[in-house]
């Protein structure tokens, strides 16, 4: 496809953390937007976004309103499982940020830095949060060798749970700085206050002690890396930081890669940045940037060789809207 003059975009859950990313991404990046429908839940309708200095009113969801663009950008899950079969019979492209496609086999998943294969469309999937920084990170590692074994920490950031979730953390940290008499409420996206605390619970406990959202990541961490079998842990915590989020990795390799060879490897892989040896990878440092920091390597010898790394990355942008554009050019020709 291509067009002279732009693109009909329409974006759904345009009010939300990933959408409002996204709308900066577009503008950033200088996407060929002709016109731009903002939908969102019943609740959103009547406000506007600001896109290239406009406000733009957001709209009640409307199947044909939606397919009338060129290109859909879906972050939000429950609309798209509404209109998945109006947008496919519409043969409209559509991006999904909101993770409703991201383990269906049929639909691609992309990663920043793929290239555009013969498959590619008219429904693509973009990895969400750090999943997308995590593989990034480990592609070029399994072009070296077997990967044997993953453990994962990660420390996630509040607005990983969306508004509400920046929002609570903002409520409660200024109940307790103020001083406050009294309780702050209880909490409601996240099962605990999160204000000078972690929370080791991302996703609904499952009855064998993983998370929904942990299983979840597994999954995905697989697909994008091509290795079904890898046995992989995970253990996703919650830390009270707005933006920005930090994964703590072990790999367990078929044989030793060293700290040098690794950094080699990574400086040559798209969407990565090696940090120096005495510099750390934090959130706060990545929130605004397209690369995935990567520092505190290490090489693992023995009977079990492998390396541990920390990488830290701006999920928002990383995991959602910059990967979304990235792929939107390339569905549409440009």
């Amino acid at each position: 496809m291509s067009a002279s003059r732009g693109w009909r975009v329409s974006l759904l859950g345009a009010t939300g953390a990933v959408g409002e990313e996204l709308l900066r991404l577009l503008e950033e990046r200088r996407f060929p937007v002709l016109e731009l429908r903002a939908f969102a839940s019943g609740e959103s309708e009547g406000r506007a976004v600001d896109f290239r200095g406009e406000a733009i009113g957001v709209e009640r969801v409307d199947a044909r309103r939606v397919a009338e663009a060129d290109l859909v950008f879906c972050a939000s899950p429950g609309i798209l499982e509404e209109l998945r079969s109006e947008l496919v019979q519409a043969a409209t492209c559509v991006v999904d940020l909101s993770g409703v496609l991201e383990l269906d086999p049929d639909v691609p998943l992309h990663l920043p830095g793929d290239r555009p294969g013969t498959s590619l469309g008219p429904l693509v999937a973009v990895p969400r949060g750090i999943v997308a920084g995590l593989a990034l990170a480990l592609r070029p590692l399994r072009a070296e060798v077997e990967l044997q074994r993953l453990t994962v920490v990660t420390l996630e950031a509040a607005a990983g749970a969306g508004r509400r979730g920046a929002g609570e953390l903002s409520d409660q940290t200024l109940h307790l700085l103020s001083a406050m008499t009294g309780e702050a409420g209880e909490p409601e996206t996240f099962p605990q206050p999160l204000a000078f605390d972690c929370l080791p619970l991302v996703g609904e406990l499952l009855p064998d002690g993983d998370t929904a959202e942990e299983r979840r990541l597994g999954h995905v961490l697989r697909r994008l890396l091509g290795t079904r079998d890898l046995p992989v842990e995970v253990t996703r915590v919650r830390v009270p930081v707005f933006g920005g989020s930090l994964g703590c990795v072990h790999v367990e390799l078929e044989r030793h890669v060293s700290a040098a060879r690794a950094r080699e490897l990574w400086a040559k892989a798209p969407g990565l940045e090696v940090l120096g040896e005495a510099e750390l990878p934090t959130p706060r440092t990545r929130v605004g940037q397209d690369p995935v920091a990567i520092g505190r390597i290490q090489a693992r010898e023995g009977d079990r060789p492998g390396l541990s790394f920390v990488l830290a990355m701006d999920d928002l942008r990383v995991g959602a809207a910059l990967n979304a554009v990235e792929v939107a050019t390339k569905l549409l020709g440009g």
